[in-house]
């Protein structure tokens, strides 16, 4: 079975010098499906392929070109159904193509699967960036409606798919995300000190890990952060991790001031290694985010043995079970009180610290890869019968 991964994504991020999410999950799921190659898939072969020219190299190749502007074939899947142009060469080099982000091709002859994290274009359009919303957000339907099966990755984003895009269950599989090996290791106390101290950070602070846009709910946080005792915020900044995104004109303000007052620091984008130095030395994760398809941070921490208070609502109750501390993400007196509660309650810090491990574990790329290619074989099966 040769599959067409369509990463376009991933080869941004590549550009750019950091992964976001769907990079880590292309990368993440390339790398798991080739170490299931070498023992019981022997039969796939991985075909990287992405819309743009001069293609930057990834760990699985060079993709070859879908086409040149996907905003181009976008408009004309969209409006005129119109296939790519490349769909015969496509057709001769691979089975199956599998859209992993939001590029979601049209191809004549050819099945595509595609991933779709989430419907929070539909639901939420205010938390994109404001320019087309209507436009993009009704292309964007299109072009998930088109694709013969979906993946999503989690029973909430599933269940939204059914009630926004109006697709059937049968459609749609859910594959939950992985944690990376890595994130399990300790790190030795003289690198993280390292790291602290770098950043001139003292251990046991509040962590914020996210992009800075209005679904990640950074304003709330610091409404919980600031009604703290000062004591508390002096002993226990908040540090933000995070590249400035959109709509963020009300918000960068309250973090120059968190700063000035001693309080905290924002230090943008870090790289994979000082996010697990940082997690490993932080007195919890606060990730009371409004909107989740999956929250990969929050089993990133649970694996690196750091508390979690997370939002009780869409896909994060999945994933935390009774692992986090669980907070309404729009009552920052929610918010507050699990901060001073995993400060001050020992035991049941430790206590979830544990089911938190023993949780990150249940989640594996290999699992994910696994399910992924039980889809292939699923829809390249019907589309044979066709």
């Amino acid at each position: 079975m040769d599959i067409g991964l369509s990463c376009t994504v991933w080869a941004g991020c590549e550009r750019a010098g950091h992964l976001d999410g769907i990079g880590v999950y292309t990368r993440s799921l390339w790398q798991a499906m080739e170490e299931l190659k070498q023992s019981e898939a022997s039969d796939i072969t991985v075909k990287p392929y992405a819309f743009g020219l001069d293609l930057p190299e990834l760990a699985c190749g060079v993709p070859k070109t879908l086409m040149a502007d996907f905003r181009i074939h976008v408009l004309s899947s969209g409006l005129l159904k119109l296939p790519l142009p490349t769909s015969a060469a496509i057709r001769r080099d691979v089975d199956l193509v599998h859209a992993t982000d939001h590029h979601i091709p049209r191809i004549s002859g050819v099945p595509v699967v595609a991933t779709v994290m989430d419907a929070i274009p539909l639901i939420h359009p205010e938390w994109i960036r404001q320019n087309y919303k209507t436009f993009k957000g009704w292309l964007f339907a299109r072009s998930v409606r088109g694709a013969d099966h979906l993946i999503t990755i989690s029973e909430h984003s599933k269940q939204d798919l059914i009630t926004h895009f109006g697709v059937s269950p049968e459609k749609i599989s859910v594959t939950p995300l992985g944690v990376d090996p890595v994130y399990f290791e300790r790190i030795p106390l003289e690198t993280r000190d390292a790291v602290l101290s770098k950043h001139q950070i003292k251990p046991g602070f509040f962590l914020f890990i996210g992009t800075l846009q209005p679904r990640k709910n950074l304003p709330k946080v610091l409404e919980a952060f600031n009604a703290l005792p000062e004591s508390v915020r002096k002993q226990h900044p908040l540090i933000v991790v995070g590249r400035d995104g959109w709509a963020n004109e009300d918000l960068l303000p309250q973090l120059k001031a968190l700063e000035e007052r001693g309080e905290g620091r924002w230090l943008s984008y870090l790289p994979q290694s000082e996010v697990m130095a940082l997690l490993q030395s932080a007195g919890a994760l606060v990730f009371a985010s409004l909107y989740e398809g999956f929250g990969l941070p929050v089993i990133e921490a649970f694996a690196a043995k750091c508390p979690v208070i997370a939002s009780n609502t869409t896909s994060l109750p999945e994933v935390t079970g009774n692992a986090a501390w669980a907070v309404d993400p729009l009552d920052a007196s929610s918010i507050s009180a699990a901060m001073l509660d995993v400060l001050s309650n020992d035991a049941l810090r430790t206590e979830r610290v544990e089911i938190g491990l023993e949780r990150a574990r249940q989640f594996t790329w290999q699992e994910c890869a696994r399910q992924t290619l039980a889809v292939y074989r699923k829809v390249l099966a019907a589309h044979r019968q066709a």
